[in-house]
């Protein structure tokens, strides 16, 4: 997947050093520039199922840095964007939950009723590939944008504890209460790779550009199947950024 990452890399980075070391008496099919933002949401069930009744929620200080180019296509206020950035998503809850299985280590494990504190960190480098369109005839700086991303999780946790006073019921039917704070660590579970789809509006002044976009992952950050935490959870973010044009 390191390798894989590599090549993906240079192969996006390729194109946008060929192109600076061009002359300025062709025409210019590439603008490049520098993107930064931050990352407002959670990981949370794909259709929002199974949540609990009751549960407190903080996102992360997720902040996104890196670099973007625009491949003008056949109208010039149309273009292919492709970006490579660094980015964080992460964000603690705090939640009731009833009858939920937790696994504490290799042999302690059952279903909890109580309060349970969660904390999700994850560090991405992001690909993503979107249509960038003009939305009103007249170039008024507005556009949509739209497309994929693909993303390579270099690392993550995802840790918490069971809070005292929770009741845990074994498989054998037997119930206790937790005495003191219980610590969890799904950590080594997490994926690696996550993909999804981005779509958004951005508002162009001279050199700058500000937008607002949403990123729905569609690959959860564990793996198919994974009984432990069931339903599995995706990646839902606003992203704010602002971008600027180098050339």
């Amino acid at each position: 997947m390191k390798n894989f990452l590599f090549a993906l890399i240079t192969l996006v980075i390729t194109p946008f050093l060929s192109y600076s070391q061009e002359t300025q008496n062709t025409d210019q099919k590439w603008n490049v520039g520098a993107r930064i933002g931050f990352n407002l949401g959670a990981s949370a069930p794909f259709y929002f199922q199974d949540m609990p009744d009751r549960f407190e929620w903080n996102t992360s200080f997720n902040p996104t840095i890196g670099i973007y180019g625009d491949y003008k296509l056949g109208n010039p206020r149309q273009s292919l964007r492709i970006e490579l950035l660094y980015t964080r998503k992460g964000n603690n809850t705090t939640a009731n939950v009833t009858d939920r299985y937790f696994k504490f280590g290799d042999n302690n494990e059952g279903s909890v009723t109580g309060e349970v504190y969660t904390e999700i960190d994850l560090h991405y480098i992001e690909l993503p590939i979107q249509f960038r369109l003009p939305l009103s005839k007249k170039d008024n700086g507005w556009y949509g944008i739209a497309g994929i991303y693909l993303a390579y999780m270099m690392n993550g946790s995802f840790d918490g504890k069971v809070l005292q006073g929770s009741i845990l019921t074994d498989d054998t039917g037997m119930s206790a209460e937790v005495g003191r704070d219980t610590p969890y660590d799904y950590s080594n579970d997490l994926v690696n790779f996550d993909w999804g789809a981005q779509f958004g509006a951005q508002k162009e002044i001279n050199k700058f550009t500000i937008d607002l976009q949403i990123s729905w992952g569609f690959n959860g950050i564990f793996p198919f199947g994974y009984e432990t935490v069931d339903p599995n959870l995706f990646n839902l973010y606003g992203k704010i950024g602002a971008t600027y044009r180098l050339y």
